[in-house]
């Protein structure tokens, strides 16, 4: 426990590392504008079909974030930014997985990021021609399931297709692994299989915090779900993002 005893200190704000990488995320309403690109960054309050999400902050901000930061070292993620993953690209953490004829062709492309999503580039445009972002129109909608924490590392809200999605959610799973089998053949990375999705929370700085954190989990899971009862978000559509770190995602304004 970091315990604060100076009057004029409230807390600590997370300072994130640089960890670049392309993804593909379905797209959320209201991205910020900001010269050529989107900006992962939403207001929650003026979108309504952000009733998930709300949930979500209504619960992290009940468990208190500043309290989890002093006891656990948790960095939490800001709201504004929370998002579903459809599919991982090529990242900062997986680039020695890639094939030796790719792999400097990955470690230019990460260097080269945001640029590699503004000009030709063969590894983005190979993503941006995806039938995961080709596709239009999926009405997916998830709701909450489970509150789970991954490799003693990252908080997630775990997410389940509605039921009226269900057909929907079968036919993305499949168009997923398919397109994840072509990229892993030709460049050797590949995201994780089977497809989970989820909103992250945050991040814990030490994964023996974490694991300590392990035994408030049922209590903290009953808020999150009785916080997000009720709510969904729904997705038509995917794209490829940029991301610097894990609160600095972004997509080209071109991008439909």
């Amino acid at each position: 426990m970091l315990t604060i005893a100076n009057p004029k200190i409230a807390g600590f704000v997370p300072r994130w590392a640089t960890y670049r990488g392309l993804t593909v995320l379905f797209d959320n309403v209201g991205l910020r504008r900001d010269g050529p690109w989107l900006r992962l960054e939403c207001a929650l309050d003026a979108i309504p079909e952000y009733t998930l999400y709300r949930g979500l902050r209504a619960a992290m901000c009940t468990l208190n974030t500043d309290l989890l930061l002093r006891r656990y070292l948790f960095c939490a993620l800001p709201p504004s930014t929370y998002h579903v993953t459809l599919w991982d690209g090529p990242n900062d953490g997986n680039v020695e997985q890639a094939l030796p004829n790719a792999r400097q062709r990955i470690a230019d492309l990460l260097l080269d990021i945001p640029g590699a999503l503004s000009h030709g580039n063969l590894i983005s445009g190979t993503i941006a021609g995806s039938p995961l972002i080709r596709r239009r129109g999926w009405q997916v909608g998830f709701t909450v399931s489970r509150l789970v924490i991954v490799q003693h590392a990252a908080l997630v809200a775990l997410l389940e297709p509605t039921p009226t999605t269900n057909e929907a959610f079968s036919l993305l799973v499949e168009l997923r692994s398919g397109w994840n089998a072509t990229f892993r053949n030709r460049f050797g990375i590949a995201a994780y299989e089977p497809y989970a999705p989820h909103v992250t929370l945050g991040y814990f700085a030490d994964p023996a915090l974490a694991a300590e954190a392990e035994a408030e989990l049922p209590t903290w899971e009953e808020l999150v779900l009785r916080h997000t009862a009720g709510t969904s978000i729904t997705f038509s559509s995917a794209s490829l993002y940029g991301m610097l770190d894990m609160v600095t995602f972004f997509r080209t304004a071109r991008s439909s």
